[in-house]
């Protein structure tokens, strides 16, 4: 009888002591950290990244340029939002003067500028329209001279229809007209939509 009574006695502390090396070993399992995936870091670092990305971008982003830089002058056009700035007006072959000139559109909205489609249209923007046409005048000499025309149509800048542009963008126009004599330095340059841009150096 005594014998029976040790062995079950053994048996309680042999179970006993597996289940507290069992419930150990549980523990540790519950706190270990699984290996780390490479392809999860990868994309949260990724997705970390954008938005600082994001930013650099922006504060990149083009500005409108300055349009005091390299103009000759400047002047508001009959459409608000919408700037001339004059170029150069230099002497070239065949005693003629070209007149070169930028329009930009400082606005946050679409401009357009010509949207007509007969064949003058095209060259409506840097020669001007019948009775409000482009023109220089030699104040000396007191004469006005029209753009050149060959074959009928103005010797300017020609444009596809419509003319349209988009905030912050520009567009370079020229016309050619008869050159007054050497000796006449300055000229006037009449645009259409612009005040009268007087006074101007002539580049030889």
């Amino acid at each position: 009888m005594m014998r029976n009574w040790k062995t079950y006695l053994l048996a309680i502390v042999v179970f006993s002591t597996a289940a507290i090396g069992l419930a150990s070993c549980n523990n540790n399992t519950g706190t270990t950290q699984a290996p780390a995936d490479p392809v999860a870091e990868g994309r949260e670092a990724q997705a970390s990244a954008t938005p600082q990305e994001t930013i650099g971008e922006e504060d990149n982003e083009t500005k409108p340029q300055n349009q005091t830089e390299k103009s000759l002058a400047i002047e508001p056009y009959e459409i608000e939002g919408v700037v001339v700035s004059l170029l150069n007006v230099k002497r070239s072959s065949g005693n003629t003067l070209n007149v070169y000139w930028k329009m930009t559109n400082t606005s946050a909205e679409d401009k357009t500028l010509v949207k007509c489609y007969a064949w003058y249209c095209a060259y409506q923007l840097a020669a001007g329209a019948h009775g409000n046409g482009t023109y220089i005048i030699d104040s000396i000499n007191q004469k006005k001279h029209l753009v050149v025309r060959a074959n009928k149509k103005p010797v300017a800048s020609r444009f596809k229809m419509p003319i349209i542009l988009s905030p912050n963008s520009s567009i370079n126009v020229w016309a050619k007209f008869p050159a007054p004599p050497a000796d006449v330095k300055t000229v006037s340059i009449y645009l259409p939509g612009v005040a009268p841009i007087e006074d101007i150096r002539i580049t030889e």
